[in-house]
């Protein structure tokens, strides 16, 4: 495990908008590691379904109609980049919205169980897993996986994992 840099950018949701952010990327010399990509919009859904379905909407529907139009128009691209520094430097020169994170990188065998595994550990340990996104070539020897834990004591999530 060893803890890096994710860097967060608020796009358009529109056709080209994510080939302009990697041919940022690319003019920097930076390689895409791991991405994942939410529209805004499917984000504002999933909440408000999860919330019907658990009986904690709090909200009319109109609210939530209206936070769907106004995110509709956005998607959050969530970034493992080689370079953080140069990433982020390159991106918001382009005048893209970026935010910056620590987020957790596991290099894992490629193969069953292997990630079932790492969240077990997490599990026992009562730390929260927020989201977790990866990437791996079906034949790869090897898988990445970032993980974003709100745990910040390092030295607890180590302990928790142990010889991992």
């Amino acid at each position: 495990m060893e803890q890096r840099v994710q860097l967060s950018v608020i796009l358009p949701n529109a056709p080209g908008e994510l080939s302009k952010l990697c041919d940022v990327l690319k003019a920097a010399q930076v390689n895409i590691l791991a991405m994942s990509i939410q529209n805004a919009k499917d984000a504002v859904k999933e909440l408000f379904k999860i919330r019907e379905k658990t009986d904690r909407r709090i909200a009319l529907a109109e609210s939530y109609r209206s936070i769907l139009k106004d995110s509709s128009d956005y998607s959050m691209i969530r970034l493992l980049v080689d370079q953080a520094a140069p990433a982020e430097k390159a991106l918001l020169q382009a005048n893209h919205l970026v935010d910056k994170e620590p987020i957790l990188i596991f290099r894992l065998l490629n193969q069953p169980g292997m990630l079932g595994e790492v969240v077990k550990r997490f599990g026992k340990a009562k730390i929260n897993i927020d989201y977790i996104y990866g990437s791996a070539m079906e034949n790869a020897q090897e898988s990445i996986f970032a993980v974003h834990v709100s745990e910040t004591d390092l030295s607890r999530i180590k302990e928790a994992l142990g010889d991992l």
